[in-house]
């Protein structure tokens, strides 16, 4: 039987509860590539589920000691957790990550940057992912000894079914999480009201920082892509950490930062056609605006071509009342993934209505030379950008005229 058909047949067994069946099948396939963690695990895992605790435990210290010996140190740490919830007196693990720690140094951890931002637009393949160097891990280097054993004791581990919620929008973001194994996808509801994928993540990343460094709800949902296993660092304990060891607060903000800028060219229509993959170097094309309430960000009548992204708040757009040039009339609010500037960005010709922010405001700016190299290369771009143009003329009129 070929190893295709093994793996079909084992995941069946598996979806059916029928754990005996399952083992001897990932034996199988683990038999004719060693090599492959991740089916071992499945291994250690049946093992566990049919009983056999004590070979459940020597499979799972086998795999950790493979990723702790390659540096792999987040998924280390996860079976290293898996081993404790079985035998609280199996240490073998944590004394070896302690070990290594001190060896290495610095060099010691795979990084957990450079695959956050390598989207595919596909499901990771973790492992794969993981291999990718040996670099920092910005949330574990400068950790050995003592320091390291504390950290791992603080982290909590929470394993979820594949197509499973770890989390939705809406829910309170006090915990960040940390990949140990499988795969991740974080989605992101559209202005038009679609679900739409903003980043795939594997083993080594971490994610939930959104909503976890500005102290708010989830504004985006995330969803197990496979089985996986994750490290949970709660805010008391990222609190104290941060207070030892400040660079881990300045790589969270880092990808806070850029992970906002994902999930908004994901959320706005003017790229729902552009595949996730291709969103990420258009990312670099645009620049980070702030405004106060009451800050006019545009102007009537001024001749000035940008284009703009709400990244955060609300902008109100208005224009001259000709009946009483006292009074501008209000045409609308815009929020979080909504633009404004296209008429005059595709025209050429002076703006036609003022924006002014609503509270804080920060937008990303694409002046009109950077648009037209997007749009030559993605069509789709300005085809919806003509669409809303037309739209909003003919709303604007209907405003006027309600008002005249």
């Amino acid at each position: 039987m070929s190893v295709e058909a093994l793996k079909n047949k084992a995941k069946k067994a598996l979806l059916d509860g029928k754990y005996a069946a399952a083992l001897p099948l990932f034996l199988e396939i683990h038999n004719r590539d060693k090599t492959d963690l991740r089916i071992f695990t499945k291994v250690a895992e049946m093992k566990e589920k049919t009983g056999d605790v004590k070979g459940a435990v020597a499979a799972y210290t086998e795999i950790a000691k493979a990723y702790a010996n390659d540096g792999f140190v987040v998924q280390a740490i996860a079976i290293n957790k898996l081993i404790l919830r079985l035998d609280p007196e199996q240490t073998e693990i944590q004394k070896r990550l302690r070990d290594l720690s001190t060896e290495r140094g610095d060099d010691w951890a795979i990084s957990t940057i450079a695959p956050q931002f390598t989207d595919t637009g596909n499901p990771a393949e973790p492992l794969d992912k993981a291999k990718l160097a040996f670099e920092r891990t910005p949330l574990l280097s400068g950790l050995a000894g003592k320091e390291l054993d504390d950290f791992i004791d603080s982290l909590v581990l929470k394993e979820f079914k594949e197509g499973e919620s770890i989390y939705a929008n809406g829910t309170p973001g006090d915990e960040l999480y940390l990949i140990g194994m499988g795969a991740v996808r974080l989605e992101a509801q559209s202005v038009r009201g679609k679900n739409q994928v903003f980043s795939h993540l594997g083993e080594g990343d971490f994610f939930g920082e959104l909503a976890f460094m500005s102290g708010t709800e989830h504004v985006d949902s995330a969803i197990a892509d496979s089985d996986v296993s994750l490290l949970i660092i709660t805010r008391d304990i990222f609190d104290h950490w941060v207070q030892t060891y400040p660079a881990i607060n300045d790589t969270v903000e880092d990808f806070y930062r850029r992970r906002v800028l994902a999930r908004i060219l994901a959320i706005t229509p003017v790229f729902e056609g552009i595949s996730q993959e291709a969103r990420v170097p258009l990312a670099q094309q645009f620049t980070l605006a702030f405004f106060q309430d009451g800050d006019t960000i545009i102007r009537e009548g001024e001749i000035e071509n940008s284009f703009f992204l709400i990244r955060s708040g609300h902008v109100i757009v208005s224009t001259k009342n000709k009946n009483d040039a006292a009074n501008d009339v209000v045409l609308g609010e815009l929020g979080e993934g909504s633009f404004f500037g296209e008429v005059s960005m595709l025209t050429n010709k002076p703006r036609t209505a003022t924006v002014t922010a609503k509270g804080k405001v920060e937008l990303l700016a694409l002046s009109r030379d950077k648009f037209n190299e997007i749009a030559k290369s993605h069509p789709s771009v300005q085809k919806v950008v003509e669409a809303y143009v037309k739209q909003r003329v003919m709303n604007t009129i209907q405003t006027l005229k309600a008002n005249s």
